[in-house]
Formats: C-alpha cells, sequence, structure tokens
C-alpha cells in the first residue's frame, strides 16, 4: 500500500502498469500534509501487506500554514509506530528535491527537505523501517528536482517515475529478502 500525497497519486496514474502488476495500490490525496496523512494513515493501511510512506513536502510548502520540522518528524514517526503495531514492514521514502520554482520559491525548501531527509535515514536505521533514497536520483546539485523529471518543479513527469522506479522495486525487493 503507497500512502501519502500528490505525488503518491501520480504515481499510481503514471506507473499504473507497475503498480498492477505488483499488485500495489496509491493511497495519495493530493495537497495532504503529515498530519493529515497520518490521521488517514490506518484506514488506508486496511488490507496491506506492507507501507510505502512518501510525505512531508506539503508541510515544507506549507500547504496548510506553516508546520514546524518537529511535528513532521512526529508524524512520520507515528505512522511508523503504527504500522510496526499492525505487523506491517514499512518502506519510507525521503521527501523529492525541490526548490519550489515557479511555485513557492520564497521558502527556500532545500535545506528543510536536506533536514528532514538526514533525519528519516536516521529514523530508519534505528528501526525495523526501510529507507528508499529518492533524493538522489533526482536532485540537481543544488538541490532542486532536475527539470527532465518535472513541468512544475515539485510533482514528478512520467519521465521522473520511471527514474525511480527501480529504486523503489529493489529496495521492496531487498526488504523482503532480509526478512524485515
Amino acid at each position: 500500500m503507497f500512502i501519502g500525497d500528490s505525488i503518491t497519486a501520480g504515481w499510481g496514474v503514471a506507473r499504473a502498469e507497475t503498480f498492477a502488476r505488483q499488485d500495489f495500490i496509491a493511497r495519495g490525496v493530493p495537497g495532504q500534509t503529515s498530519g493529515q496523512i497520518r490521521t488517514r494513515f490506518l484506514r488506508d493501511a486496511a488490507g496491506a501487506r506492507g507501507i510505502h510512506l512518501l510525505c512531508g513536502i506539503n508541510d515544507i510548502a506549507e500547504i496548510g500554514g506553516p508546520v514546524s520540522d518537529g511535528a513532521i518528524r512526529d508524524n512520520i514517526a507515528a505512522m511508523a509506530r503504527l504500522a510496526f503495531e499492525a505487523g506491517l514492514p514499512l518502506w519510507i521514502g525521503s521527501v523529492m528535491p525541490s526548490d519550489f520554482w515557479g511555485w513557492r520559491p520564497e521558502l527556500r525548501p532545500v535545506a528543510r527537505i536536506d533536514a528532514l531527509n538526514r533525519w528519516i535515514r536516521a529514523h530508519c536505521a534505528a528501526s525495523a523501517a526501510a529507507l528508499i533514497d529518492y533524493h538522489a536520483p533526482l536532485a540537481t546539485p543544488s538541490g532542486a528536482l532536475r527539470p527532465e523529471f518535472t513541468e512544475d518543479g515539485i510533482h514528478l513527469n512520467a519521465t521522473g517515475y520511471a527514474a525511480i522506479e527501480p529504486v523503489m522495486l529493489a529496495a521492496l525487493a531487498d526488504h523482503e529478502v532480509s526478512g524485515q
């Protein structure tokens, strides 16, 4: 079960063939923050064999107003606890790169994204969650989303989803093999 925001919703559409072949379900809701995703997490996880969680960019973009880094971390950690309490394996995707060009450039999100991704890495290393690093294959040296992977600087296009699909599939297979 893929739980997240518009990036997750778009992934299920752009790579529908992969999702169908792998028996993945995309439960992405455009515009939702980590707190909103946390509220629906257990409902969306019903029937799942595992959870892929991807969120945080809408918090950084202040979609519902300012959200502290601590609140984002608390929401992700709470969803991880819910997954583990339900006995579900969990993969947490790093926040996608963006500098919000043409959208909210005044927020200068690169440093916040980097900080949240460092925390996600550490959280995964200290828990049973597996990290999937989407930032590395998508980012420019300055931390923006590479132009060939986006039309608006934040959402992936079909080329962007195709670029991260092998990373996702390898991480899911590796986590299954390791028995976690």
